[in-house]
């Protein structure tokens, strides 16, 4: 009995062995991997606050089959239960708005402070969701004019930090810091601490185009001086949302023009494999500012990068982009997505990442997949996260 348990047991575990290497190398993009920070992430990834993560989970690789998605069409099921829209109504905030809302905010600061300046911009965007896509923005100018109140102290201003807006404020605060400062490569590592969050770090890459004056390169190499792997790519996304950023209004343009689309695309294309997630991942910013609302044709612009990971990158980010400006109709990017082709679980994870920046980190990016209506589109949100 004993020999055939010698003969048996080994057999055994080498078959267990090999189904578990299958499972590992089959695994949907993305699972199981394990950040500097410690943490396992899923395909979607968000922090607790700040823009969703370009760089985690962009496909490369294992795509829907043709069984789950036409390429460029719409499956009979979406069209069915309407969401088939390739160019939803334009709801963007109304002229002027920009600057409405950034003159109530920096009222609300001039005799109340931060806190309440930040709970004002909160409560602008429950009375209309429209103000969403310009409140990233005007956080962004709520941190500058806090610095300045705080007489340039970083971690004064920061102790009144709210996530509202994608973490603008903390954006804000920090690329003012690092614009004005005398030794950048000395603060970009302590101005973050102690927390040293993913947040700051986006706001550490917006910093490093205000110092560098919107030099690219010279902002990705201050980048990787970053404490982490994760940090870097945040940094980076900065970065990018900077160069990028036509939803970022007026005076946060820090002084540059917007690039054109093939000036965005041969960045892309040209910039260290590092970082090109991150950079497809803002491009679309550049389509949408020359194209409001026109998330289709942001997707076809998307089909013209010239690897998977730049394309599913850009995808991803178009994803993102239809809830920032839609986050009160969600049938706006769904619709959107279900014509990504291969890509649609790609839009839909970009989706599902700024849903819970939306919320301030407060709801997980799952919580996205219960609210689609679309089989295929539920199925795939879960995939992703």
């Amino acid at each position: 009995m004993l020999s055939r348990v010698r003969v048996i047991l080994p057999v055994f575990l080498g078959l267990v062995l090999t189904v578990g290497a299958i499972l590992w190398v089959t695994r949907p993009a993305g699972v199981g991997h394990v950040e500097a920070s410690g943490h396992a992430t899923s395909p979607v990834s968000s922090d607790s606050s700040g823009e969703p993560h370009a760089s985690l989970g962009a496909a490369n690789g294992g795509h829907i089959s043709p069984d789950d998605a036409e390429e460029g069409h719409v499956s009979p099921d979406d069209a069915e239960e309407g969401h088939a829209d390739a160019h939803p109504e334009v709801a963007v905030a109304a002229p002027g708005a920009y600057q409405q809302t950034r003159a109530s905010v920096l009222a609300v600061l001039a005799t109340s402070g931060p806190a309440d300046a930040l709970a004002e911009l909160d409560r602008l965007i429950q009375e209309d969701p429209s103000v969403s896509g310009i409140c990233h923005a005007v956080a962004h100018d709520l941190g500058h004019a806090t610095l300045v109140r705080a007489d340039g102290d970083a971690a004064r201003a920061l102790s009144d930090r709210d996530d509202v807006c994608g973490g603008g404020y903390t954006h804000g605060v920090i690329e003012y810091a690092l614009g004005e400062s005398s030794n950048v490569k000395r603060d970009l590592l302590q101005i973050c601490a102690p927390r040293q969050d993913g947040s700051c770090w986006h706001g550490v890459g917006h910093g490093l185009m205000f110092a560098t004056d919107m030099n690219v390169a010279r902002s990705l190499r201050l980048c990787d001086r970053a404490l982490t792997f994760t940090l870097a790519h945040r940094c980076a996304e900065g970065v990018y949302m900077q160069l990028f950023s036509g939803d970022i209004a007026a005076a946060h343009a820090a002084g540059a023009d917007l690039p054109t689309l093939d000036v965005a695309r041969a960045e892309c294309e040209g910039t260290r494999e590092t970082y090109q997630a991150n950079c497809w991942f803002y491009s679309p910013n550049v389509w949408l500012a020359e194209h409001p609302d026109d998330f289709a044709g942001a997707l076809n612009w998307c089909a013209g990068a010239s690897t998977e990971l730049g394309r599913a990158s850009c995808v991803r980010g178009t994803g993102s982009r239809t809830v920032k400006y839609h986050p009160d109709d969600l049938s706006v990017g769904e619709g959107v997505c279900a014509l990504a082709g291969l890509n649609r679980r790609d839009c839909i994870g970009g989706m599902a990442s700024y849903w819970s920046v939306h919320w301030k980190g407060e709801v997980e990016p799952r919580d996205l997949c219960s609210r689609l209506t679309a089989k295929k589109s539920k199925r795939l949100c879960r995939v992703m996260t």
